[in-house]
This record gives C-alpha cells, sequence and structure tokens, in this order.
C-alpha cells in the first residue's frame, strides 16, 4: 500500500508544551480540546524539587469552509490549571451537560462541564478528588465507561505516577473513589475500559507489563499479566466497532492487536519507528487506526491486514496528542479530520487523512 502525505490544513502555536487533544465525541460537533505542560523551573536559590508544573485547557473549534478545503482553529476558552497529562469528554451527554475529565500534574482528576444546549458551551469545573493517590503521585491517563454503554452513571478510571489505578464514581457529592489498587510497580501510564464490557479494565505501565482487570471479581489480581511489549506501555484503546479487539502501544514502538479472549499472542503488530504515546480507533472506519508515535510523527495504520495507510511529519517535536474529528466530512470524498499536537514546539495541526471516509 502506497503511504500519502496529508498536508496541514491549520496550525496554532499553544505557547506551553502541548500533549493531548481530544475531539467533541459528539456528531454535530467540531471542538475540540488541546491540554498542555509546563515545568516552571525554580528560582536561582531555589531547589530543582521547588520547580512547579502548570498547563492550560484550550478549547477551540475547527471551522471549515463550505466546501471544506480550508480550516480556520478558532480559539473559545482558555483554562489555566495543573499541567494536563490526559483529557477525555465523556462519550454522552448527561441531563444535557457535556462533561470533561482532566488528568493532572497535581495528582487529581478533574470535572468540567459546558451546558450541551448552548452555542457558547464554555467550560466550567464541576468537582475533583479530595487528594493525589499518594503524596507526590501524578494523574496520569484517564477513560470513561459510556463510550458503547448508555449507562446514566458512568465510571471513570484513572490510572497514576505511583502505579496505583483508581476507579471513580460521579456523585450529588462529587466524584469520589469506589475502588483503588496498586496496578504497576513503576508508573501507570495509562488506564482504558473495555467499552463492551465495562466491568474489565485495561492498564500498562513503565513496568513494561499489560494487565487486564475484571471488576467483578474484584483486583486482587490481573486476569492477565503480559510482558510480550520490551517498555513501558503506554496506550491501550478497546474497539469501537468490534467486541474482544484491543490495541495497544509501548515505548518499544510496536503497535499491537489483540483478541482479548486470547492474550497470549497477539494478532497483528507493527513498528512505528517511535514510542507509541496515543492510540484511537477510526469513529466509523472498523480497521483504521491513528497513532501518535512520540520520535516519529503520527500515522494512520490498517488492521485487516495491518500496514501503514498515511504518515504526518510536520510535527518538529514529540508527537503526543492525536483524535479524529467525530463529525463526518461534509463534502464527498474529503478525508475525515485529524487533529494533532506536539511537545517541545507547542504545536497543533489540523490535517486530512486521506483514505475512505466511510466503512463499506
Amino acid at each position: 500500500m502506497s503511504v500519502c502525505g496529508p498536508l496541514s490544513l491549520a496550525s496554532l502555536d499553544t505557547e506551553y508544551c502541548a500533549d493531548s487533544l481530544e475531539f467533541s465525541p459528539f456528531a454535530d460537533s467540531q471542538r475540540f480540546l488541546v491540554g498542555t505542560y509546563q515545568l516552571v523551573e525554580a528560582g536561582s536559590d531555589g531547589q530543582a524539587s521547588d520547580a512547579t508544573r502548570v498547563g492550560r485547557i484550550y478549547v477551540y473549534d475547527a471551522d471549515e469552509s463550505d466546501n471544506g478545503e480550508s480550516v480556520r482553529i478558532v480559539e473559545r476558552q482558555r483554562i489555566e490549571t495543573s499541567a494536563v497529562f490526559d483529557i477525555k469528554w465523556c462519550y454522552r451527554r448527561l441531563q444535557d451537560r457535556e462533561l470533561v475529565g482532566v488528568a493532572s500534574a497535581d495528582g487529581l482528576l478533574t470535572v468540567y462541564a459546558a451546558d450541551g444546549q448552548s452555542g457558547q458551551g464554555h467550560l466550567e469545573r464541576v468537582c475533583a478528588t479530595a487528594e493525589p493517590t499518594s503524596a507526590g503521585s501524578m494523574c496520569c491517563s484517564l477513560d470513561w465507561s459510556n463510550r458503547l454503554d448508555a449507562s446514566a452513571a458512568p465510571a471513570i478510571v484513572t490510572s497514576h505516577s505511583d502505579g496505583s489505578i483508581q476507579r471513580l464514581e460521579l456523585v450529588d457529592s462529587g466524584v469520589v473513589a469506589s475502588g483503588q489498587w496498586q496496578g504497576h510497580d513503576l508508573e501507570a501510564w495509562i488506564a482504558a475500559f473495555d467499552y463492551w464490557q465495562p466491568s474489565v479494565v485495561y492498564t500498562g505501565g513503565d513496568d513494561a507489563r499489560l494487565k487486564g482487570w475484571d471488576l467483578r471479581s474484584g483486583p486482587d489480581a490481573p486476569v492477565f499479566n503480559l510482558g510480550r511489549h520490551q517498555a513501558g506501555v503506554c496506550s491501550i484503546q478497546s474497539s469501537l466497532h468490534r467486541p474482544h479487539v484491543l490495541a495497544t502501544g509501548s515505548y518499544d514502538e510496536n503497535v499491537f492487536i489483540w483478541d482479548a479472549r486470547a492474550m497470549r499472542a497477539p494478532l497483528a503488530e507493527h513498528n512505528v519507528g517511535g514510542g507509541v504515546w496515543r492510540l484511537k480507533w477510526h469513529p466509523e472506519v472498523v480497521d483504521r487506526l491513528l497513532v501518535g508515535a512520540m520520535y516519529n510523527g503520527f500515522h494512520v495504520l490498517t488492521v485487516d491486514p495491518v500496514g501503514l495507510a498515511a504518515s504526518f511529519m510536520d510535527h518538529k517535536s514529540i508527537a503526543y496528542g492525536a483524535d479524529w474529528c467525530q463529525a463526518a466530512p461534509s463534502t464527498p470524498g474529503a478525508g475525515w479530520l485529524v487533529g494533532t499536537c506536539s511537545f517541545y514546539d507547542h504545536t497543533v495541526h489540523l490535517w486530512r487523512d486521506p483514505g475512505r471516509a466511510h466503512d463499506d
């Protein structure tokens, strides 16, 4: 398969280092969020431990021309916060509100909300966890349970730099932990639900372990504990289209595709030439996977069979955040809109996947 090089349609400088990007999950929206992380060094008289981690959450809209050939990025809001590691939208509106979870360097999971019925849709802080999982621990990732489950009370899972995993619930008083366990010996970089059976959680850590947990039987022991990846496991996402299908990525530069019923060996694998920080399944095309490959740009893989479909190499720094716009292209034949961001050059790009726009 030939590899096409998409062109940047729009870009901007986020000022702080950019590490996470998430489009709104609602098909009528082209809104996206960008999370940033900036280490502010202590003064000349201070100790290295006095450095602080600050960040911003940016709210942007991708504003397309009528023919879809040009796109503007319009800033709607910015929120000053602790340094951001991960952002995830709640996948369904709850009581006409659009909720967003933010994992940050202060160790907390914070929930923001926007009025889903208003055109403005500015985010406001709703609640946060009471304290870090341990002193100095950072919250590294989160996921919502209701990507496919229409539950009115979704759960949240978070991973932390002390190796712990939390399951959280939204209640009238805020967001509270309904379970916590030691998942990994080193930083737990990623935690993700199995969207087809949200009682199952997958986690990956800097100890190079990929683990599965069935919360119905309790988290005393994982249902699997694999060392197939040769370095830290950074990204996990359950397929949106096929039950039991799981994608994982690691600092070892490999993307693995698994059948969660038979985890002895992956179904397929592909080396993308850079540590894999982010994986996102396409909203509609079953076998298409977006990859943030850290030191080797962003890529789109086909999974059936596995292969490289496109590469976007305009970023000049660590390729971290990546997501598909959930709104289908308005112009027939136009590629699906993609947003990506990179760290030290603090840059966001919008571009189009040159592959097919819908599953056949």
